[in-house]
């Protein structure tokens, strides 16, 4: 016997993973981006008959490639880890590394949130607890911090700043390198459970758990390269197959659908 309650699942599942795999193509070129992957659970199984589904979605967090840019500010993960960014009330996690220094100095994200960090001391060890990363800018003296005429930051994710000083007796110009914020790096037990917060932006989940947080070159949290950023991990010709195979199923199930229910109608007619 023709299931409609089946079919009607299946056009559903197969909507669902269409959004997914177009979702994932219309963001193959978004730094720090991850695909999603669509999935589906039982959630009551009847006995004897088709139990209804919900769909999982879930995100696939392999590393994707690196790209040199040159940027400052610019900032990509080799490994697990993820950057700390907060909106004022909690924190989100990313592997999007497009920073830049906001109007009022700090560090922020493409999204605008607050990039995370522990302040140094002159020996560039960590000196106090996670707090936004600041480098306010004076527009009239063009320093960042009142000193520093630049900044750059190193594998360890940890953030300099260049003070340029002139000797008086050469008039040579010496440069001065201070340490002055390390980069938060966070990592999960589960990380393809975590939920989307933004296009690139997670929050944490049940499925997740609780970030363990450090900085990088600690277990698996990676390496931060400087000037880099990470490209999506999406496989375009993975997502098109899978667009076809979907499209395929949708439209078989959607016919066999519009019959049944043709016929449904037809009977329902001559008992009337």
């Amino acid at each position: 016997m023709f299931d409609m309650d089946y079919s009607a699942n299946s056009i559903m599942h197969s909507q669902s993973m269409l959004n997914s795999r177009f979702s994932n193509l219309q963001n193959q070129f978004e730094a720090g981006y991850k695909a999603e992957q669509t999935s589906f659970q039982d959630l009551v199984s009847g006995s004897g008959g088709n139990g209804a589904k919900v769909a999982v979605t879930s995100y696939d967090f392999s590393q994707g490639s690196l790209a040199k840019t040159g940027k400052s500010t610019d900032l990509a993960l080799n490994g697990n880890g993820f950057f700390l960014v907060n909106d004022g009330n909690r924190t989100h996690y990313t592997r999007d590394g497009r920073f830049q220094v906001g109007k009022d100095g700090y560090m922020v994200s493409n999204d605008g949130l607050k990039l995370m960090g522990y302040q140094l001391d002159n020996q560039g060890n960590i000196s106090s607890e996670q707090q936004p990363i600041n480098l306010a800018f004076d527009p009239n003296t063009k320093l960042y911090g009142g000193k520093y005429s630049s900044f750059h930051f190193d594998k360890a994710g940890k953030l300099y700043g260049v003070q340029k000083t002139i000797n008086p007796l050469t008039n040579a110009v010496v440069e001065k390198t201070v340490p002055l914020y390390q980069v938060a790096i966070g990592s999960f037990a589960n990380a393809s459970s975590l939920k989307k917060s933004g296009n690139t932006t997670f929050v944490e989940t049940e499925g997740s758990g609780k970030a363990v947080v450090g900085t990088a070159g600690q277990g698996s949290l990676g390496y931060v390269e400087p000037g880099s950023l990470e490209m999506a991990n999406v496989d375009f010709a993975r997502e098109a197959a899978q667009i076809g195979m979907a499209k395929q199923n949708y439209e078989a199930n959607f016919a066999a659908f519009k019959a049944m229910d043709k016929l449904r109608q037809t009977a329902i007619g001559l008992i009337r």
